[in-house]
């Protein structure tokens, strides 16, 4: 992502190439990624999810123009030392969720969606208020191309170092990718607080409240799963 200025406004540029692409091993062609991700990005109305502002392609390369979010993402904080406690995670999740519950939820001019790609990277702090970005891997729900899309995406490029079950839920088509990908928010935010050295379950090593941990490990689908976000939304309100 390129930060960009005309008129005295900011832009973030999304920049795609086939050269770039093929160097990261990836087999898809950067105008059918770019297709892609611009057509889903424009039924999309959201103050915590950046717009699609216009597209254009230039010499061999595609760009996609969407509204600069000013802030840090959740990886920058704690790479610049930020810990989060359990409230501040409690926090992060509730909105995580109620954009989540928006993107599942299809509407008049959108369909279901799922991200499928929740990480610290993809989440910025702006103020006091969480937004989403990067929707190269996400995907409508029940929309065929999509889907055949990404099939053969996961055919030709495997999560690397990660137990069978984990690339199993992050690489699923439904909304439990991102309910499982929410989890994995929460647990990022929780161990980067662990001292180098230490070993062990995350729960194990951290003091997370009974109904907190009970939570996460639903997200997770380490406990009995939650069906929709709407749900795991309204069980953590009434904690």
């Amino acid at each position: 992502m390129v930060k960009a200025e005309k008129a005295g406004r900011y832009y973030a540029l999304k920049l795609y190439s086939d050269d770039y692409l093929n160097r990261r091993g990836h087999s898809c062609q950067a105008m059918e990624l770019f297709n892609r991700e611009t057509e889903l990005l424009q039924c999309i109305r959201h103050s915590r999810i950046p717009g699609c502002i216009d597209c254009f392609a230039y010499n061999n390369m595609y760009c996609l123009v969407q509204e600069y979010v000013p802030g840090d993402t959740l990886a920058a904080l704690i790479n610049q030392g930020r810990r989060f406690g359990e409230k501040e995670v409690g926090g992060v999740l509730l909105e995580l969720l109620e954009i989540l519950a928006f993107l599942h939820t299809p509407d008049a001019g959108k369909p279901a969606i799922v991200h499928r790609d929740l990480r610290l990277s993809n989440l910025i702090v702006r103020g006091n208020r969480l937004v989403l970005l990067d929707f190269g891997l996400a995907c409508r729900i029940g929309h065929d191309a999509d889907q055949a899309f990404l099939q053969k995406r996961l055919q030709s490029k495997s999560i690397r170092g990660v137990s069978p079950s984990y690339a199993r839920m992050r690489n699923d088509l439904s909304v439990q990718s991102d309910l499982f990908g929410a989890g994995v928010v929460a647990v990022d935010l929780f161990t980067n607080s662990i001292a180098p050295g230490q070993s062990g379950a995350w729960e194990q090593q951290i003091q997370v409240s009974p109904p907190l941990k009970s939570f996460i490990r639903r997200l997770l689908g380490v406990e009995e799963n939650f069906m929709s976000c709407s749900e795991a939304l309204e069980y953590w309100r009434n904690i």
